[in-house]
């Protein structure tokens, strides 16, 4: 997976007038603002998560360190299928304290994050989105409270016909 994509990324807020430039078809899923998760799983007949890695890591990237205090985190890194197609990579960091708080998040597997989070009614703290200028592959991030500790996904569109429909 590539995952040390996400470091090289500089991340534009929602409002940003770049956005203008974005096709409206992938700015519906850019910011996207229910499960991720759920809108994939709509455009394929079979669903998959593919568990790249899953540990606690004392440094995160710099464009993530912005957002948060430096402390461990659990850092999830996926890549979502749809009818056996990779269709996002995605890096997950978990708080410490969410972590600790909420115990199955260290048994989730193969199932996606985004179900147990959106059952919880997370507060989405607000999206940013990112083009990487050497492939032209789209990628988003949200930060998330749930009950005021933080998560943040951070999710690579893999192909970018998939959000151009």
């Amino acid at each position: 997976m590539p995952n040390s994509i996400f470091a090289r990324f500089t991340w534009q807020l929602e409002e940003a007038p770049e956005v203008q430039n974005i096709p409206l078809s992938i700015q519906h899923w850019l910011f996207e603002k229910g499960s991720l998760t759920a809108r994939l799983k709509q455009h394929c007949h079979q669903f998959e998560v593919k568990v790249q890695s899953e540990k606690w890591i004392e440094k995160t990237f710099e464009n993530e360190t912005a957002l948060w205090p430096v402390e461990p985190y659990w850092c999830r890194e996926v890549v979502l299928h749809g009818d056996g197609k990779p269709w996002v990579a995605a890096r997950t960091l978990i708080s410490k304290g969410l972590f600790t708080h909420y115990q199955s998040l260290s048994t989730l597997d193969d199932k996606p994050i985004g179900e147990w989070l959106f059952s919880l009614s997370a507060q989405r703290v607000g999206i940013q989105w990112a083009k990487d200028p050497e492939s032209g592959l789209y990628a988003r991030r949200s930060l998330f409270l749930v009950p005021k500790m933080p998560l943040l996904i951070s999710e690579l569109f893999l192909e970018n016909s998939l959000i151009s429909e």
